[in-house]
């Protein structure tokens, strides 16, 4: 079981969609605890640093075009590039735009994202329809859990 936190880097890339830069941390912040504190999460281990990079939709489609070869814009894309580091790639134009569809507010749709960046770390997977629903499960149980925590430290 993992008992050290990674340390996480930030970097915002893209300035279209307005964000909340300090409740996004905060939110992956609470949920990395768990991943790391709580048994039933991580059965592998995040790497010592993550490199979390917040991308408009050019920047984003590149990467997907050159490492998926899908020419498209997408929300997220995690890279486990070895035990010392890995990578999640956030499309914020796309995410905002599945905020949207899905009435949920960007930042929640921000911190939802880097928190199943952060279960591919951990050797998730979502390729099939079983992994998927565990996958789903566990993003959303820990994201209900920070968003519930934020709450509880602004009351």
């Amino acid at each position: 079981m993992q008992t050290s936190y990674p340390r996480l880097i930030w970097s915002q890339r893209q300035r279209k969609v307005k964000i909340h830069f300090q409740k996004i941390q905060s939110l992956v912040e609470i949920a990395l605890v768990s991943c790391i504190k709580e048994p039933r999460y991580p059965h592998s281990r995040l790497p010592n640093i993550i490199e979390i990079t917040f991308l408009n939709d050019r920047m984003i489609t590149q990467v997907h075009a050159q490492f998926l070869q899908d020419p498209t814009p997408t929300d997220v894309i995690t890279f486990a590039h070895s035990d010392e580091l890995g990578e999640i790639l956030i499309g914020i134009p796309t995410v905002a735009l599945h905020a949207q569809k899905f009435q949920e507010k960007v930042d929640h749709e921000v911190a939802r994202c880097v928190i199943h960046g952060l279960l591919h770390l951990l050797d998730y997977d979502d390729q099939t329809k079983q992994e998927y629903e565990i996958m789903h499960s566990l993003q959303e149980t820990l994201l209900k859990k920070a968003l519930t925590e934020i709450k509880s430290l602004i009351l």
